[in-house]
């Protein structure tokens, strides 16, 4: 199988898995109605969703080059899978709500660094933005799938139906990927051991500066993705509409807001081919950061200009995601590359798990425009690393 039908059946495999990510965004008013849940307690249970990714990922990192990264993507998606399924039918309240979120974390972090790693020793390093770039606008679109099939099914089957049959698609992906004849080289043909030498290049200026840059950027899409369909809602509610159409306008706004980004992160990685990758990720930075300052604040505008801007926000504040992961390809040096993924992705998963969190918190004592503000002050750290990356490697 050539390298670029592997690209394209993992990426639709990974659109099919990654619905699960925000299907309990896509639920969640229905959810905090029924079980009575303050904005603080659903940002805990998505906290804990990126706190079973974030431990997964930490043991997934030191694995990756030992056993072929395929059989990470077909467990992790079967395990996001089977959580979910039972998410629908056994949980009760937030306390097995959380259980189960955390287990679908840690499923999911299977799958995003793994492929990953195949990617980039499929392609040469001329090309690699743009297969980066295809892999990451699938998870996009993935995720922002389940706002979509939320909108368009909620009132017949129900949120415990949404996350069925959003559950349900991760378990064909893991099918899908199971039956790929997937090559996959080594950087180095002895297993990886974990030494003081391995952390220091591990942990180099350059890739640290890198990762800085990549937190900043986690930070922000994290929490604007995990409550950018709340907002919608809140907004389309605010503007006269009955609770139903807003929820359903607000999931369906928030869908196209994030599946955006699949378009994005292709015109991303093909800009930073062109045009260098410090600049281009500091321009989608800055207009990101710009909208995160202000959308809060715009609840009374108009609905086509609030459109025009989230759309913005959605295309700008994920355009840059496949820019880290192929820079720490660029940094790093060759035989800690799985490492240097996993760890990347544990330092920007990280921040993940409190970013929502702080987002709810917020929310429930201030107002939509401060928890959007504060989000994008903090993601301010982003393009000022990144320009240190520049005159570090002189680019």
């Amino acid at each position: 199988m050539s390298n670029h039908r592997v690209l394209w059946f993992m990426s639709f495999a990974q659109f099919l898995a990654m619905q699960v990510w925000f299907n309990f965004s896509a639920v969640m008013p229905y959810i905090e109605k029924e079980w009575n849940l303050t904005a603080s307690q659903s940002g805990i249970i998505i906290a804990f969703f990126q706190i079973g990714y974030v431990l997964a990922i930490i043991v997934y990192s030191v694995l990756i080059e030992k056993y072929h990264p395929k059989y990470f993507i077909i467990y992790g998606a079967f395990a996001a899978g089977i959580a979910g399924v039972l998410f629908t039918f056994l949980v009760q309240g937030f306390w097995t709500g959380l259980l189960l979120r955390m287990l679908s974390g840690i499923g999911i972090a299977g799958i995003y660094v793994p492929g990953i790693r195949l990617l980039s020793s499929l392609f040469a390093p001329y090309e690699r933005g743009k297969a980066v770039g295809i892999y990451v606008g699938s998870l996009v679109m993935g995720s922002g799938f389940s706002l979509l099939v939320s909108s368009l099914l909620i009132e017949t089957i129900g949120w415990r139906g949404v996350v069925l049959v959003t559950s349900f698609f991760s378990i064909i992906a893991g099918y899908i990927v199971l039956k790929l004849n997937i090559p996959f080289s080594r950087n180095s043909q002895h297993p990886l051991k974990l030494s003081w030498g391995i952390f220091k290049k591990v942990f180099r200026k350059r890739n640290l500066l890198v990762n800085a840059g990549y937190s900043g950027h986690s930070w922000e899409l994290y929490a604007m993705w995990a409550w950018i369909g709340p907002f919608l809602v809140y907004y389309f509610h605010l503007q006269g509409f009955e609770e139903t159409e807003a929820i359903r306008y607000g999931n369906l706004a928030g869908a196209i807001v994030i599946m955006v980004g699949g378009i994005a992160t292709y015109i991303g990685g093909r800009l930073s081919d062109a045009f260098g990758r410090v600049k281009i990720a500091n321009l989608f930075l800055i207009i990101s950061i710009a909208c995160s300052l202000s959308v809060g604040w715009l609840s009374n505008i108009p609905i086509v200009l609030m459109l025009l801007i989230v759309l913005v926000y959605g295309f700008t504040i994920v355009a840059d995601s496949p820019i880290y992961n192929v820079m720490i390809g660029e940094v790093c040096d060759p035989e800690i590359l799985g490492l240097a993924l996993g760890v990347q992705s544990v330092l920007g998963y990280t921040v993940t798990i409190f970013s929502p969190l702080l987002f709810g918190l917020l929310l429930d004592a201030f107002s939509w425009g401060t928890a959007f503000t504060v989000i994008g002050a903090v993601t301010i750290i982003a393009p000022i690393c990144m320009s240190f990356v520049k005159e570090e490697r002189g680019v």
